[in-house]
């Protein structure tokens, strides 16, 4: 992938999570009835642990290592390697697990107060991401 493609994997990150955070700006009853943005905030939420996990990944075998088994482990990974802190990588860790019952349908049902937590407090941590991804890039 190289620097080049990260960067770009980086940019749209900063996007979804900017479009998120616009899905996300209404009080809560607010979006839980707008299941449009619902959607689209969790689409947004799932790009960002995904474009991230392309990075880390990709970061990873640059290094020498394997490329992760899970979403996780490749943010677990980063914090190892000293390029997270370890309560970046375990904010990131948590933002995975979310990823995972969105997409996976474990048990969430419905429960849009959840997610609409979670998501708000993913913003910050994948803003820090990506400065700290840009930070060991330009080393």
């Amino acid at each position: 992938m190289g620097s080049e493609l990260i960067f770009k994997k980086l940019e749209q990150i900063a996007e979804v999570v900017s479009e998120m955070e616009r899905l996300l700006a209404v009080p809560l009853g607010t979006f839980v009835r707008d299941l449009t943005a619902v959607r689209a905030a969790e689409r947004n939420f799932q790009l960002a642990v995904d474009l991230a996990s392309d990075c880390n990944a990709q970061i990873l075998i640059e290094r020498g290592g394997k490329t992760p088994d899970t979403y996780r482990e490749s943010f677990a990974a980063l914090e190892r390697e000293g390029i997270l802190s370890g309560d970046l990588a375990r904010r990131l860790m948590e933002s995975a697990k979310v990823r995972n019952i969105l997409v996976h349908e474990y048990d969430f049902e419905e429960d849009y107060e959840k997610f609409y937590h979670a998501a708000q407090a993913s913003i910050p941590a994948y803003r820090e991401y990506t400065k700290s991804i840009y930070d060991y890039i330009r080393k």
